[in-house]
């Protein structure tokens, strides 16, 4: 497109009434290239960045990626272009994306920590050469290494968690869901409880996710500790909650793994509506918390029955056309998926994390 017929302004309106997901991650490519073409910079790191904030929601979270090196790129050319963002939103939008690609590395067991370090560290340049994302950096840093060694991840999460809030942070629910997590990962239920009680209580105001991750690590503790009565629970508030999109794949995981004990047939309903999301999708570390769902219900359900029909996709690697599958290789498929998931996990962590929670799948 020639510069002198490029109306960004036009375009960013028209681009506003496109619905959220697939349809507006299809739109903005071909924006994104209409603005490479006409060289206008401005609108090549808006639309990167939004591209990149549908795909973290509402798409492969992983596919952030490349597009976040590309506007570090054309940014880094161009420093100035979004000075006229109110509210240092250039800087902000800048870390952001920026922390949008990192984020994702803990989901690809392809990239070495080395990778990951020298990432960590050119963040870092960046969060203080802006002089916001302190209190990310540190999360960052917990988030990684919960699956290497909880004491160090806790320790850099009380970090965190001493640290102020900028612009960069996520939404206070968000953030206390975090604190419950850690705080379960290391047994300090008593800790966790007290994070949770704003939530609980209805008192901190809800994102989407704050809502569902909350429920989401009560229910993968009680699932690990065989506490099914509590497990329910929070397995049937996060499923009225689940969304269909590769966002809440480990969602759908963790409820399925659930009512593999307390409603098979709600286990194959939520399996059925939702194996669609995993199959191609980059970000490992979803596919293999859906995987360990989905081998959990399979395997209880070839107790009782050699074959099950399911209304599954032709993507599907086990798809039969007529809909009848065996249930216990369903099931031993979805631990070789896991485990080889895992494995490569453990390998690139150098840890047996990924290991020992498949092996507490099943309940005794």
């Amino acid at each position: 497109m020639a510069k002198d017929s490029f109306d960004g302004e036009v375009m960013s309106m028209i681009l506003n009434m496109v619905p959220k997901g697939a349809e507006k991650i299809e739109a903005l490519r071909g924006y994104i290239k209409e603005a490479d073409e006409a060289g206008e910079v401005y609108y090549q790191l808006i639309w990167r960045f939004e591209y990149a904030y549908q795909e973290y929601f509402y798409g492969d979270p992983v596919k952030t990626m490349p597009i976040a090196s590309e506007f570090t790129e054309i940014y880094e050319a161009n420093p100035n272009v979004l000075d006229h963002v109110p509210d240092n939103g250039g800087a902000e939008s800048y870390l952001m994306i920026t922390q949008m690609g990192l984020d994702n590395v803990v989901a690809l067991p392809q990239i070495p920590m080395e990778e990951w370090q020298t990432m960590m560290d050119k963040f870092y340049v960046l969060v203080k050469r802006f002089n916001i994302g302190h209190r990310v950096y540190w999360w960052q840093l917990a988030r990684f290494w919960q699956y290497i060694d909880q004491d160090k991840a806790y320790q850099y999460f009380q970090r965190f968690w001493k640290t102020g809030r900028d612009g960069l942070s996520d939404c206070r629910a968000c953030e206390r869901s975090y604190a419950i997590h850690m705080s379960l990962l290391i047994g300090d239920r008593k800790a966790a409880d007290e994070y949770a009680k704003p939530l609980k209580a209805g008192r901190d105001n809800f994102c989407s996710d704050a809502a569902k991750l909350y429920r989401y690590y009560y229910l993968e503790d009680a699932l690990d500790r065989g506490d099914l009565r509590e497990a329910a629970i929070y397995a049937n508030q996060l499923s009225v909650k689940m969304e269909h999109r590769a966002h809440d794949l480990s969602f759908f995981g963790a409820a399925i793994r659930c009512f593999a004990y307390t409603n098979m047939e709600k286990a194959i309903k939520k399996f059925e509506v939702s194996i669609d999301l995993a199959l191609g999708l980059w970000d490992q570390l979803k596919v293999y918390n859906y995987y360990k769902g989905a081998y959990v219900c399979f395997h209880q359900l070839a107790k009782d029955m050699d074959t099950v029909a399911l209304k599954l996709p032709e993507a599907f690697p086990l798809y039969t056309k007529d809909g009848i599958y065996q249930c216990r290789e369903l099931g031993e498929w979805f631990y070789k998926q896991a485990e080889n998931i895992g494995q490569k996990f453990d390998k690139r962590n150098g840890s047996c994390y990924f290991e020992e929670n498949l092996a507490k799948a099943l309940l005794p």
